[in-house]
């Protein structure tokens, strides 16, 4: 597994907890849409010393291939963050499983950035790591992330009822995935 990998537009870096500060400023000026979709606990989430805890802690669990979490950047910009992949939960291999998220910045919504970079990662996933099947939970409302998966060929399998508490209510979540020997990359 490569730390920096490059699409057509963007490069994908796998980094630790040097990039906490930018990632910490990614998520402020992001604040208001991702506290819209995630479990996002307001009181801890917007520290620095957050953030460095979590990037060393994925760091680690990278090195032992558990979770894969890509910061993507525009090739024009190479130092500013515009959004993230992450596959976590991986699991072989019984279930040669994981689970994938997704986060992009607001400014580079509706530019296929997302697409791209969840193309090269499931790539990654099926290619390099052999994984078989990667699942999606996406909010029945969040139409924008449906049209991705989507597009991407994820299939819906079941609405998980109660799945996570956003804000304070509990919501549902579809549950999407993706076969290996259906994705057509």
């Amino acid at each position: 597994m490569n730390f920096v990998y490059e699409t057509d537009r963007l490069l994908l870096k796998i980094c630790g907890e040097e990039i906490a500060e930018d990632v910490l400023v990614f998520d402020l000026h992001n604040a208001k849409e991702f506290e819209a979709v995630e479990p996002i606990d307001v009181d801890n989430f917007y520290k620095l010393d957050h953030h460095r805890n979590i990037l060393r802690y994925e760091y680690k669990k990278m090195l032992q291939l558990s979770i894969v979490r890509f910061w993507i950047y525009r090739k024009e910009d190479p130092d500013n963050i515009i959004g993230t992949v992450c596959f976590r939960n991986i699991a072989k291999p019984i279930y040669s499983a994981c689970q994938v998220g997704y986060r992009m910045d607001k400014a580079f919504t509706g530019y296929g950035y997302c697409t791209e970079a969840l193309r090269a990662g499931i790539n990654i996933m099926f290619n390099d790591l052999g994984l078989h099947r990667i699942e999606a939970m996406v909010l029945p409302d969040n139409e924008a992330s449906i049209a991705i998966l989507r597009k991407l060929g994820f299939k819906k399998e079941a609405l998980l009822r109660e799945k996570l508490m956003i804000q304070g209510v509990w919501r549902d979540h579809f549950l999407y995935s993706l076969l290996a020997r259906e994705y057509e990359g």
